[in-house]
């Protein structure tokens, strides 16, 4: 870009013709769109923390994308001009046709970063279809116009036209040195180099990574993609069966199944005492997925909990704090349930077993003010809540915490007091939490082998290390239990949050960025040597709701009312689960039964695999419209269950 006084010779002011006009049109259309995003970093954290430098890099990164767009733009009116140089007039069009363009632009920008928050992504052709059928995407934007954000919306694009206005009246005035027209196009230049290194090499990997792409392109280009090919999105339609709400009811408000009469007793059973209320340890093993795991999956990486499953229940569970303890789905948006809901009152899996006189723990060695999670926990039913902070028994490993080693620690520790008192204990893994650093002294071992052509291969063999010794570390918990002789009273639940994927089967790294089996497929192992003398296998499908209702009925306890979940145990249990991503993606996705169904919300795409002859989701199935159809009807009844479900009663 570069400003001059006019398209031609004329009486016009210096400074005043219609390519400076369109020049700092350009101009200030760039900074919104840098300014957009420099409000959106300053959400994400508090930029005061970090080094200045780093943070006008990451700018950069995510607005370089935008600074071409803006260029590209001018570029062609400026050609435009150029054609109609003879033109005075019709060269004052131009300008003022792409000034409305920007201001309407500017508008979109705002809105776009704003929508960002919500959706994970900007707009495309599909999405927006969709905000019209799917009124748990319109409530979720609703919830986030406030009257600042419609003040921004309105004022934006008014501010924007002042800004220009005031701009060419400045530059009409003041004769400014011809070097200066050049500066703008070099400092463009500028930052689109360093934007586009600095995203390749910083930003390609972070979980907002979208919030680079140039929101107006996005939109533009996917309705020109869907008008050109003549193709139209699959719908997530709304019509579903009113019965196919019944999966997301309350355990309160299900309609109760009478029990068959018991059979007639030839003799009356000589009574027994009750048993010991069980204890309860539920581990959650952070990112990990059943095929990286030694039971069910390809890696010896958990020798422990496979020689420990032949006292236990072997499940499949899908994809976690809130569901877990909460027996909730969390909103079908992409802001954290713990950060969003902290103190919402629903029953707690902890304050179900201290109400029975249980005491309670939370230990994890990772860092408890990451999404809210310590307002969160400490509303939950917990004597005692512990994190890196208080469980140091070395130095951090990572910025996420310290050694799992430390988490045992306490455990074995809090499983030793009060031998007489029925205890509920959580530990919250975190080793296993990229970047997978390895505990210091511990040799690393060959685990990855030629068992699958894993592109990241370094990664992978870092993280089952990880994995093997945190696995090492569980075994003595297993025996702290055996030694203090409560073994046939105590439960063990061990269960993944989400899994992790290292770019193989499907070309996906780190966690939540897609539904395939690496991501949602987390091992379930529920130890308890009084009831599973050898292993079992359970064929049953679930996900982390079932997870409270299974542990209290296992532990006798009622189901708590509001829990959404069903026990696993449950011979009535329907063989289904429910999950989405809301991360680079945004997708819901059912598996029924051996049949797994995914829907792009923003791509407006689908995708059905059978498991049983698929497991790796290699090859989407076609020929199969009616059952895509009916799983699809299911998604639409559970976007509707969950849009009630926090219109009504998330905040209270």
């Amino acid at each position: 870009m570069a400003a001059d006084d006019g398209t031609n010779r004329g009486a016009a002011r210096p400074g005043s013709g219609p390519a400076v006009w369109l020049f700092w049109s350009a101009v200030w259309l760039a900074l919104v769109f840098v300014g957009a995003k420099l409000a959106y970093l300053a959400a994400r954290r508090d930029l005061g923390t970090a080094d200045s430098g780093a943070d006008l890099l990451s700018l950069a990164a995510i607005t370089y994308r935008d600074v071409v767009f803006v260029i590209g733009a001018w570029a062609i009116a400026r050609a435009a001009m150029a054609a109609l140089r003879l033109s005075r007039i019709a060269s004052g069009a131009v300008a003022v046709l792409f000034a409305a363009f920007a201001a309407i632009v500017s508008l979109y920008a705002i809105a776009s970063v704003i929508a960002f928050g919500i959706l994970g992504g900007f707009l495309t052709y599909s999405l927006l279809q969709l905000i019209g059928s799917v009124r748990m995407i319109e409530s979720s934007v609703g919830a986030y116009l406030t009257r600042r954000v419609a003040a921004a919306l309105v004022g934006g694009p008014l501010l924007y036209l002042a800004a220009v206005a005031a701009s060419v009246r400045v530059r009409a005035r003041v004769r400014a040195p011809a070097r200066l027209g050049r500066l703008a196009p070099a400092l463009a230049l500028a930052w689109i180099i360093v934007g586009q290194r600095t995203f390749v090499a910083e930003w390609a990997t972070h979980y907002d990574w979208r919030i680079a792409d140039n929101a107006p392109w996005i939109l533009g280009s996917t309705w020109f993609q869907a008008m050109t090919t003549g193709e139209r999105p699959v719908r997530l339609t709304d019509q579903f069966d009113a019965a196919d709400l019944a999966d997301f009811e309350p355990i309160g408000q299900r309609t109760a199944v009478p029990l068959a009469a018991p059979a007639a007793r030839r003799r009356a059973a000589p009574p027994r005492a009750a048993p010991r209320p069980p204890n309860v340890i539920l581990f959650v093993l952070e990112s990990v997925a059943l095929r990286l795991t030694s039971f069910g999956g390809r890696y010896d990486a958990t020798p422990v909990l496979k020689s420990e499953a032949a006292r236990a229940l072997v499940d499949r569970s899908s994809n976690s704090l809130a569901a877990i303890l909460l027996s909730v789905y969390p909103r079908l948006d992409f802001r954290d349930f713990t950060e969003e809901y902290p103190r919402v009152e629903r029953t707690s899996l902890a304050s179900a077993f201290r109400g029975r006189g249980y005491r309670t723990a939370f230990l994890t060695p990772s860092d408890l003010s990451w999404a809210g999670w310590n307002a969160f926990l400490h509303t939950r039913g917990f004597d005692e809540v512990r994190d890196y902070q208080a469980l140091r028994c070395s130095e951090d490993i990572s910025s996420w915490g310290v050694e799992d080693r430390c988490m045992v620690d306490a455990l074995v520790e809090f499983v030793a007091r009060e031998p007489g008192r029925p205890f509920f204990a959580m530990g919250w893994t975190q080793q296993t939490h990229h970047p997978y650093e390895p505990s210091p002294g511990v040799p690393m071992l060959d685990l990855v082998r030629d068992r699958e052509p894993v592109p990241d291969d370094y990664d992978l063999q870092r993280y089952l290390n990880v994995l093997h010794e945190t696995d090492r570390q569980l075994a003595r918990v297993f025996e702290a239990v055996r030694g203090a002789g409560i073994a046939d009273d105590t439960i063990v639940i061990v269960v993944g949050d989400h899994g992790q994927a290292f770019g193989y089967p499907h070309d996906s790294y780190l966690q939540g960025r897609t539904l395939y089996e690496e991501d949602v497929h987390v091992p379930l192992v529920i130890w308890w040597p009084r009831r599973y003398r050898v292993e079992t296998h359970a064929p049953v499908i679930g996900g982390h709701v079932d997870l409270a209702p299974t542990i209290a009925e296992l532990a006798g306890l009622p189901p708590a009312p509001d829990w959404k979940g069903r026990s696993l145990l449950d011979p009535a249990h329907p063989p289904r689960a429910y999950f989405y991503v809301a991360q680079d993606e945004f997708k819901l996705g059912i598996r029924e039964s051996e049949w797994k169904y995914i829907y792009d919300l923003r791509a407006g795409t689908d995708e059905l695999f059978n498991l049983a002859r698929d497991p790796d989701e290699r090859t989407p199935l076609e020929g199969e419209e009616a059952r895509a159809a009916r799983l699809r009807q299911r998604l639409a009844a559970w976007a509707e269950a969950n849009r009630r479900q926090y219109d009504v009663s998330a905040k209270q």
